[in-house]
This record gives structure tokens, C-alpha cells and sequence, in this order.
């Protein structure tokens, strides 16, 4: 089930000028006098998404120090400042300012959340400093406009791809859509809409809850009012969690999929055995059963480091692991915006063991990796 804004010159303008990176304004920016590549994360560690950004952190931190032990990377050691945004947005800005204000940070790195991600590309803009590996689907992000942001996952749009063709795989004509309404949540629900035409779906609904909010009390009989055989979760985990319980409770007998930024293992913490059956697009390698190298050196990684292996710790791991083979190659003399950034743009593809990156002309991720995933009854998540 795999498969495989404002006054910036783009990246795809800056190449047919002759121009390199200094253009887009990231020269701007002093490099780090100390010679460390200094990264600022925005993203939560409390409230409902706190659970992914603790994990991502935790493995990209743990890398970084693995490298920093091992003498760096391209002659650079690397940091990583987190700010906990706890998911509110106006935070969220706030904490963008303060990594490059206060904390001299020469890039952007694994901002976590639709807000945190949509304020955090354009203050990056804004600062003069590239955006990189956030965990986000979002659409807006993807646009070649934005030539200082780089993408590590798949977006949303083809997770829903992948979700519809299942379905429709397994004969299911009928399929609802929960999302949360904000701009996120808006790019989900159209691309759901056009998956479900294209799949010549028999019926297709959405309903939503507010934005961070988990009262489903209006979603739950609107979906569930359309006889659906399968409902699609992408709101923020507490919703989709207590939208399981309530449709379960109203009767619902149908399947659940997930989008990757519910987070699995959070949704699966909150429900428990309500879990079981749920399938969950991932966009990362599957941590677990080291049936490929990187997962298998991603499991002694985690045994070295104590880290709980799961889908947000392995994207850290990943977009950790990425941005290192770049400055590797790169060498850059300086740990300016501007170097990490022409690091990126000219980091050629790369196999992280069975995990293909590479840049094309459509889109600005390295990866349109989408794989489902299944809650087994033992509460694991099985391929």
C-alpha cells in the first residue's frame, strides 16, 4: 500500500537570473560567530499536539548530539532551541521572532502544528532564514513560490489520494471526512473532495469541529447522518479521539483512517482498544520490525539514546539525519542562513537506508512517501 509572500524573489526567478541564495535576502543574516549551526523549533510540548513535538525534538536533538560528538557536521556543530507554542498560533509568531531575535537561529527546523507552520514560513520569509522539515501537509507550503521552505514528508493531498484508493480498493463507495476548520483543515477537505470525484464515490460529506477545539457534538450526527462506511479523521487528536468514542457509541460500525499529523500513537494513546482497525497514513519509514536499514539503525539509535520509537520520533530522526548529509557535502565555510540553505538546494538525492530523498521540479519536498498502517488488536501498528 505504498506510494512511492511577500517581496521574496523565488527560487525558480533567483536560477533564471543567475542568481544563488543571497538573493532571496538569507545573506541577510549574520552567520553564527561560534560556528554552530543554531536551529529554532516552534512547535508544541504541551496541550494536544504536545506529544509529536516532544517526540520529534527528542530524536532530532539526540542525533544532532550524536553528531556534535562525532566532530560535527561539514565542520559545524549543531543546536536546536525549542519553543513550546502549545499550539496556539499568536505563540506560535511569537516564539518565530524570539528564535531569530533573541536567539540567533540561522534556520527553521521541525516546526510542528497548521498554525505553527503557516505564521513560522512567513516569518522565516520575514527573517531571512530557510524553513525546514516541518511537520506539516499543508498545501501552502508546497508552492514553488516558496522557495525558502524545504519539505521532508508528503502533504496531505496525497495522503487523502492514497486513503480514497484503499478504500475504493476494498469496495467502499461511501466515505465522510472529519477536519477542523482552519486553513489546514480547509486544504483537506477540498483535496478530499476531489479524491472522492475522481474516485467516482457514491457519497462523500465532511463536517468539522473549530479550530483546536474536541467538541464533536454537532460532527458526530452530521456524518454519521450520510451512512458512511468509513470516515476520514484529520482534525487535531483530541477531537478525532473523542469523535471515535462518540460515533462508536452512536453506532458507527464503518472503518476509521487517519491522517499522519493526528499522530497515531497519540490518537491510539487516548483511545486504547477504541483503537483497533483505525489505518493510519504514515509518511516517514515504519520505526518498527527493522524490515529496512534505516529502521534498524533507528531502533539502536532509540536504544542508545532512550527514546520511545514511534512515527513523530522517526520523522525527527529522519529530517535530523537529511539535513546533516547536506551540511556534510556541503561543507559550508560559514553557518549563515545562506549556506544552510544552498546546502539543501544542492544536496543530490539521497537513499537513507531505503528511504529515497530527492527535490524535483514539482513540488518543494524530497518525498512523496505514503504508506497505511493498521492498529493490530494487540495495539501495535502493523503494515
Amino acid at each position: 500500500m505504498t506510494t512511492n509572500r511577500r517581496g521574496a524573489i523565488t527560487l525558480a526567478c533567483a536560477a533564471a537570473a543567475g542568481l544563488a541564495w543571497p538573493a532571496l535576502g538569507l545573506a541577510a543574516r549574520k552567520p553564527s560567530a561560534d560556528g554552530i549551526v543554531r536551529l529554532g523549533q516552534s512547535t508544541a510540548l504541551t496541550g494536544n499536539n504536545g506529544a509529536v513535538g516532544r517526540q520529534f525534538r527528542d530524536a532530532a536533538q539526540g542525533w544532532f548530539n550524536l553528531v556534535n560528538n562525532q566532530g560535527g557536521a561539514g565542520g559545524h556543530r549543531l543546536e536546536l532551541v525549542t519553543l513550546d507554542d502549545g499550539g496556539v498560533v499568536e505563540r506560535a509568531t511569537t516564539n518565530a521572532k524570539l528564535l531569530t531575535s533573541t536567539h540567533a537561529v540561522s534556520g527553521f527546523f521541525g516546526f510542528v502544528g497548521p498554525g505553527a507552520n503557516r505564521e513560522g514560513m512567513q516569518v522565516a520569509l520575514e527573517e531571512g532564514v530557510p524553513f525546514i522539515a516541518p511537520v506539516s501537509g499543508m498545501d501552502v507550503l508546497r508552492q514553488q513560490a516558496n522557495g525558502h521552505v524545504f519539505l521532508l514528508r508528503a502533504g496531505h493531498r496525497d495522503e487523502i489520494r492514497q486513503i480514497i484508493r484503499h478504500t475504493s480498493s476494498t469496495g467502499i463507495t461511501r466515505v465522510g471526512l472529519l477536519f477542523e476548520y482552519e486553513s489546514a483543515g480547509w486544504e483537506i477537505r477540498d483535496s478530499f473532495a476531489q479524491a472522492a470525484e475522481a474516485a467516482k464515490l457514491s457519497s462523500n460529506i465532511s463536517a468539522s469541529v473549530s479550530r483546536g477545539s474536541a467538541d464533536v457534538g454537532a460532527s458526530v450526527p452530521a456524518l454519521l447522518a450520510a451512512n458512511p462506511q468509513a470516515i476520514i479523521l484529520s482534525a487535531n487528536p483530541s477531537a478525532s479521539a473523542a469523535f471515535v468514542r462518540a460515533a462508536r457509541k452512536a453506532g458507527f460500525g464503518g472503518s476509521f483512517y487517519t491522517v499522519s499529523t493526528v499522530g497515531g500513537q497519540v490518537l491510539l494513546d487516548q483511545l486504547g482498544p477504541l483503537a483497533v482497525g483505525i489505518s493510519v497514513a504514515q509518511v516517514v519509514p515504519f520505526p518498527w520490525g527493522g524490515g529496512t536499514a534505516i529502521s534498524r539503525e533507528f531502533l539502536a539509535f532509540c536504544a542508545d539514546n532512550k527514546i520511545t520509537p514511534d512515527f513523530a520520533s522517526m520523522e525527527g530522526y529522519v529530517a535530523a539525519r537529511w539535513l546533516t548529509e547536506a551540511l556534510r557535502r556541503a561543507k559550508p565555510r560559514e553557518a549563515s542562513a545562506a549556506a544552510i540553505a544552498s546546502a539543501l538546494e544542492r544536496l543530490p538525492a539521497v537513499n537513507l537506508g531505503g528511504f529515497p530523498l530527492a527535490f524535483n521540479g514539482d513540488t518543494r519536498s524530497a518525498s512523496s512517501f505514503v504508506e497505511l498502517t493498521v492498529v493490530s488488536n494487540a495495539l501495535k501498528f502493523l503494515k
